[in-house]
């Protein structure tokens, strides 16, 4: 007598799971460059535990590739020159990114101002922060950074679903304009923030989103493995610093590229993988804490290591694993109902929408939404 094993749930047609898998892994890749780079300062351990995450911070770039891919796809077929459009974008971008930063922004504002921060910050700070607009240096949230170019993306993208045509161009113009300027000194940092080379990455997305819808996907195995070979390559490099910063990061985003598409491509990827599924889904909320959180788990940890011989390898797991576990419970008690909460939903009713489903709406792909969006 045999027993025959459950099946996993086939995902609903036109779902990329894949992304998950993606944004699972590249939000893993940051916080082992954070936990590195924490641990490895004097007033820790003072050494360094897995150099191989020195790179870690590629997973920014994968994240802005992926949010570019992720907004083209589910936009794409949006009304143009209708305001109930724009609003309702603009609705579910602040339903993703706002309120469960307003939820981690607020305690870490208290505290700073109690003294248990480096710096007190000053109300410009606490505005900008909580708007997520410009600054010169982050004060409250050191992770913030990336949300700022997210939100700059938005707002161009905005203009897109308004005019196809301005947007295209002022999509273009604004993340090519970067590479000559890249090449100034003293340009001042609002000029670098607009025209920063990360916004290619948000277009680089949106053009293998182009390709993708297109039926550009013959090549998948190829364009996944030609992706990963860069991606692996660039990381090796820039572990050691060998490749300039705006090289390296057009680099990262280019293999990005060829592994989204690649993956996307690839019909049997296309299958839920409960571990990544879960650590995926929670990736926002991983994002936004687990910066502060390393910071708190390093110095137990010091304290630990003290009185418990353990090997520093053993430490820096066990932060890598209690930042996702943090992440999935944020995720499951906070984030997730307040996305579903009553309030939220008038929000997007009153920014003309007419379904609450999440996805492509009119082309028959359901996409998840990516980390940052």
């Amino acid at each position: 007598m045999t027993t025959e094993l459950p099946k996993a749930p086939a995902p609903r047609q036109g779902q990329l799971l894949q992304l998950n898998w993606i944004r699972a892994i590249a939000a893993l890749l940051v916080v082992a460059y954070h936990c590195e780079v924490t641990m490895v300062l004097p007033k820790y351990f003072g050494a360094s535990t897995f150099p191989l995450f020195k790179a870690g911070h590629s997973g920014v770039q994968l994240f802005f590739v992926l949010s570019g891919f992720v907004i083209y796809l589910a936009h794409r077929r949006d009304s143009e020159a209708d305001g109930s459009v724009v609003a309702r974008f603009a609705a579910k971008r602040f339903r993703r990114i706002y309120p469960s930063l307003w939820i981690v922004l607020v305690p870490l504002i208290i505290l700073s101002f109690l003294g248990f921060a480096t710096r007190v910050p000053n109300g410009a700070d606490v505005v900008l922060s909580l708007l997520i607009l410009p600054v010169k240096e982050e004060v409250i949230l050191a992770t913030e950074w990336t949300l700022r170019h997210e939100i700059l993306f938005y707002a161009l993208f905005a203009c897109f679903l308004w005019n196809r045509r301005i947007g295209f161009w002022l999509l273009v113009t604004w993340g090519v304009i970067g590479l000559p300027l890249a090449l100034l000194d003293d340009k001042g940092w609002l000029i670098d923030f607009i025209f920063n080379n990360n916004h290619l990455l948000f277009l680089c997305g949106v053009g293998i989103a182009w390709l993708y819808i297109r039926g550009y996907s013959a090549g998948g195995p190829y364009f996944l493995f030609a992706g990963l070979i860069v991606f692996a390559t660039t990381f090796y490099f820039a572990m050691s610093k060998q490749i300039p910063p705006n090289g390296e990061l057009l680099l990262f985003g280019l293999g990005a590229a060829g592994i989204i598409h690649g993956a996307c491509s690839m019909p049997f990827l296309n299958r839920k993988i409960a571990p990544l599924e879960e650590a995926g889904a929670a990736s926002y909320a991983l994002y936004l804490i687990h910066y502060p959180l390393i910071s708190l788990l390093a110095k137990i940890a010091v304290k630990l290591s003290a009185t418990i011989a353990a090997p520093r390898a053993l430490y820096f797991v066990a932060i890598i694993a209690i930042c996702q576990m943090a992440a999935i419970v944020f995720h499951r008690l906070i984030e997730a109902p307040v996305m579903k909460a009553p309030w939220m939903q008038r929000l997007l009713l009153s920014g003309g929408t007419t379904t609450l489903a999440s996805g492509i709406q009119g082309t028959g792909r359901n996409v998840p939404a990516s980390p940052s969006d």
